[in-house]
């Protein structure tokens, strides 16, 4: 099962990412910040789905971390990525995409970029130590590495492409260039999963990035939840994949091409 039928395959049994709240969700959702896991009890994997939840047991950090869904995703992209292929979490934020990534998957390339430089609070700098912790107990030193740029990422991959990139930011401004830099490292038929897909500024920039691009994309997944986000996609999803390189060249007005569309999981 590659990852478009995986992202196809996982639904949610009681509350769904465009429900509205309600005294149940609510109440849900308050458990969820007191980091009773009921994002796992809500999310329906389709594959594996108990070897998939062991590896994950230790990935979350804290009430605010990604959902379930978003992990899990990950981890599959990541376990079937080919021999030479790499993961990249562009934007590292509080760690958990990199852990969903190396969890189980201790041969594959993974490799994270921590570029937001912002001051940390007493709450902040305590989930930064326990994801160190996590990494370490998790991690192999020889295929999974922290790196405080892209360009430092680029001399570790050593000419091997990217399959899968997680690009996150603290806001959507970083996003556009994030996307521009690793198209040139990406794979054929590599995934970008964007973080932030509840924001439509966030969404915007990719949907820009698409249609400008020389190569051609399809768009797998929008995935947008209301306030129950911490039950399902969390600050949302939008997943793309290149199909080929300059399959599709630039228009003579200078726009590109259209975003295939397929439907979302």
């Amino acid at each position: 099962m590659d990852l478009p039928q995986y992202l196809q395959g996982l639904s949610f049994r009681f509350v769904e990412p465009g429900q509205k709240r309600t005294l149940a969700s609510g109440v849900a959702a308050a458990l969820t910040g007191l980091r009773v896991p009921l994002d796992g009890l809500n999310t329906r994997l389709p594959f594996d789905r108990s070897d998939m939840r062991r590896k994950l047991r230790r990935t979350r950090l804290g009430a605010a971390g990604r959902p379930l869904a978003v992990r899990a995703v990950i981890n599959r992209g990541v376990a079937h990525l080919e021999e030479r292929e790499a993961f990249v979490a562009f934007g590292l934020g509080s760690g958990e995409s990199l852990l969903a990534a190396i969890a189980g998957n201790r041969e594959k390339l993974c490799i994270g970029i921590e570029e937001d430089q912002t001051p940390k609070s007493g709450a902040t700098s305590r989930t930064n130590a326990t994801f160190l912790r996590r990494f370490d107990e998790l991690a192999n030193g020889e295929c999974h590495f922290i790196e405080a740029s892209f360009r430092r990422c680029v001399a570790r991959l050593e000419n091997r492409p990217i399959g899968l990139c997680f690009v996150s930011a603290n806001s959507h401004e970083p996003i556009a260039e994030r996307l521009s830099d690793c198209e040139p490292h990406l794979a054929e038929n590599a995934y970008l999963l964007i973080d932030n897909g509840n924001c439509a500024r966030t969404r915007q920039t990719a949907l820009e990035f698409v249609a400008a691009s020389r190569n051609q994309y399809r768009v797998l997944m929008d995935a947008r939840s209301a306030e129950t986000c911490a039950l399902t996609w969390g600050r949302g999803l939008f997943v793309i994949q290149l199909l080929g390189r300059n399959a599709v060249g630039r228009s003579v007005t200078g726009h590109g091409t259209s975003p295939v569309l397929v439907p979302a999981a």
